[in-house]
């Protein structure tokens, strides 16, 4: 019984590795400004490059030159931040470093013509936001892009990973406040914190008639069950609403990039 046992645990750890293996990753920094950069995984198969951490502080501030996050530092994630606040991000870091803009309302990239008060919880009213797919910029992942990275090839209900303590940080484990980034373990495409610490928002709706926009991850706050990489849907629905922001609140970015043949 044991050497079935064992020949089962080798056999699955090959099939896992040839999995894994499967998917062609290589990393790239993007220099913003002095000292700044953007570390992002590529992920060839599907065509996006992602990035290794939640947005920090000190990337969002280079952008924004203001922080409305309740929990302040340079490595934490920016949180605290609504889906429409992330549009904005998105789009105003494209343009700083050249790349063609994701979002555009009315016809327009630049989110200076959106009528849009930053971290007020205020909507953009100038018009419906959309999304550019052949845009090379910085955008929000979709929820099956991000489902896909956060599995990182592997099984698992976290982060690719069946112990959340090894790779989030959750209400249990938290002490009801965010953490810096990278300081778990990451998942088997290098990515961190996809589970816990903040919530991290997607472009999809819940459904093609719902205004609620999808968020992915769970949070500090958050039991391990909702932590969980399919989890979909919040205790309170009404914070999905794309204006409304929390101290939980955070996003990953995510570029389009070409296909590999």
């Amino acid at each position: 019984m044991k050497r079935h046992f064992f020949l089962f645990i080798i056999i699955f750890s090959i099939v896992a590795n040839i999995a894994l293996s499967a998917e062609q990753i290589s990393f790239t920094n993007m220099p913003v400004q002095d000292g700044i950069s953007i570390k992002m995984a590529e992920l060839k198969q599907k065509g996006i490059a992602v990035g290794v951490s939640e947005v920090t502080q000190e990337l969002y501030n280079a952008i924004i030159e203001e922080n409305a996050s309740r929990f302040i530092g340079d490595t934490l994630p920016v949180n605290t931040a609504s889906w429409y606040d992330a549009i904005v991000f998105c789009n105003k870091l494209s343009m700083a470093l050249n790349l063609a803009p994701a979002y555009s309302v009315n016809g327009s990239t630049n989110p200076d013509d959106w009528d849009y008060s930053m971290h007020s919880g205020a909507a953009i009213t100038a018009g419906t936001v959309e999304w550019n797919k052949e845009a090379d910029g910085f955008r929000l992942p979709t929820e099956e892009e991000w489902m896909y990275a956060a599995k990182g090839g592997r099984d698992g209900d976290f982060a690719g990973s069946t112990d959340i303590e090894k790779c989030g940080w959750y209400s249990k484990n938290s002490s009801w406040k965010i953490h810096e980034v990278m300081e778990k373990e990451p998942n088997g495409y290098g990515l961190y914190d996809t589970c816990g610490n903040v919530w991290e928002w997607c472009w999809d709706s819940y459904s093609p008639k719902s205004k609620h926009k999808v968020l992915k991850g769970g949070c500090i706050y958050s039991d391990k069950k909702i932590c969980r990489i399919k989890f979909r849907g919040h205790i309170y629905p009404s914070r999905n609403m794309p204006n409304y922001s929390y101290s939980n609140y955070g996003l990953r970015l995510v570029r389009s990039m070409p296909h590999s043949e």
